[in-house]
């Protein structure tokens, strides 16, 4: 149900830090961030139900801590509500490019969502600690959407995550530099994550968001929902469930990204995340007068219903499930002590990035056969990759054969030269590169 505009307006924020409960006892530390994006106060809104409700409990019976942050504090006092950003994308924004204007530069050099940046790094550097520390940064979508969960997807932050009941989202990172919770993830090897709880004004988002914390300050140890202080209407859990309903605890991978170009797009009525769509005959939206179809089979997801569009934004991405085979084997897979050695030596067009310990090179030729879909059962995430085309099948399997030609060629030549490093160049332009996982090679801080 759509809601008037600035039905969850919040009062206008000072401080960045909207609030904190402290145990009694020591124990992890649940840090929450709410609008990161100016246009979804929801996040705010339930942490500061969850602040209340703690600071009027039995404190010893909290073992921990909870941190609640305000993102984008100059959106959110922002005079129209609609306002998801003053210059630019604070939630792209953690990019190498911004990381270095805001450590170089003084205040009054920066753009308004640089200077929120500074403000939120700072404050996590003083925050995170050696104690375990788990980041949820909290959103809703513009699009009608059941609640999930979008990670990078290592096993430590699998292990978490398995604590709400909700549909998961891996890979969205690999599309979208610059977000916040991969920032902190690979600079502060700290589990983190994104919980979109279900469109900007809908008053059971701010529900959703309520229970996604309280669930995980359960799973952390810090105050449990059974045999608690506080007394729940309604389990937590209950709610996320009813929330996600038929997508409880379904995996899904991004396959593709869908950039806006033209401020005119409009994603066309109807359609919703999760729907199916099929490839060159399902349209999605409209853009520079002409219709945008699905360039590949799989499910829509977070179709762009923002008022306000700006070229870069995204317009959709598609998505495909995962089976709980193929997750429990990239687990195995992951904890194997060869892999790192052999991955480079089996699979043709794949060689060491030379000077960079956990980083391999993939020829773009062979890279259209393998897909992320492989690398990603391998443990490896996508650090530079180009668009690849969605071919047919019958197409695929002809360019995955000439691709493995060329690339046992290349094996062979190399071999017979003197080894790996001679079959193909050290490092060209068009190679993807490719990353174990910082968590699955590091342990998350403890």
């Amino acid at each position: 149900m759509s809601a008037s505009p600035g039905r969850f307006r919040t009062s206008v924020v000072r401080d960045r830090i909207l609030g904190r409960a402290v145990g009694a006892h020591p124990g992890p530390r649940l840090i929450v961030v709410g609008a990161l994006h100016g246009n979804e106060p929801a996040g705010v809104l339930a942490a500061r139900r969850v602040l209340d409700a703690l600071g009027a409990c039995d404190q010893d019976q909290v073992s921990g801590s909870l941190l609640a942050l305000v993102g984008n504090i100059a959106a959110c006092n922002a005079p129209d509500p609609d306002t998801r950003y003053i210059e630019t994308d604070l939630n792209r924004s953690f990019t190498p490019t911004h990381l270095l204007r805001v450590a170089t530069l003084p205040d009054d050099d920066l753009a308004p969502e640089e200077r929120e940046m500074r403000s939120i790094i700072s404050l996590l550097d003083d925050e995170i600690g050696q104690e375990q520390t788990v980041l949820v940064d909290l959103h809703t979508t513009s699009a009608p959407s059941p609640p999930f969960v979008a990670m990078e997807d290592t096993l430590a932050a699998r292990a978490i995550v398995r604590a709400l009941p909700l549909p998961v989202i891996l890979g969205l990172e690999e599309e979208l530099p610059g977000l916040l919770f991969d920032h902190v993830l690979n600079t502060r090897r700290i589990v983190s994550f994104i919980v979109e709880s279900g469109q900007h004004d809908d008053p059971a988002s701010v529900d959703g968001h309520e229970a996604v914390i309280w669930t995980l300050l359960d799973a952390l140890g810090i105050v449990p929902i059974e045999g608690g202080p506080i007394d729940h209407a309604t389990d937590p859990r209950e709610i996320l469930r009813r929330a996600a309903g038929a997508y409880e605890r379904r995996v899904y991978d991004v396959r593709h990204r869908e950039a806006i170009v033209d401020e005119d797009y409009e994603t066309l009525p109807g359609r919703t995340t999760f729907e199916r769509v099929r490839r060159l005959s399902t349209p999605i939206g409209r853009q520079g007068g002409h219709t945008l179809v699905a360039p590949l089979s799989g499910q829509l997801f977070m179709p762009n219903r923002q008022p306000i569009k700006r070229p870069g934004d995204d317009a959709y991405f598609i998505v495909r499930e995962l089976s709980p085979g193929w997750l429990n084997l990239s687990a195995r897979l992951r904890r194997s002590a060869w892999m790192d050695t052999w991955t480079p030596r089996l699979l043709p067009g794949v060689r060491r990035r030379p000077g960079h310990e956990h980083e391999l090179l993939v020829a773009p030729d062979i890279a259209v056969v393998l897909k992320r879909q492989l690398l990603h059962l391998l443990g490896y995430r996508l650090m530079r990759h180009t668009p690849v085309p969605h071919l047919s099948r019958p197409i695929r399997l002809l360019c995955a054969l000439r691709a493995l030609w060329r690339a046992l060629g290349r094996m062979t030549l190399g071999l017979l030269r003197g080894g790996e490093r001679a079959a193909l160049p050290a490092q060209r332009e068009e190679d993807w590169i490719i990353a174990r996982r910082t968590l699955d090679r590091e342990p998350p801080v403890r």
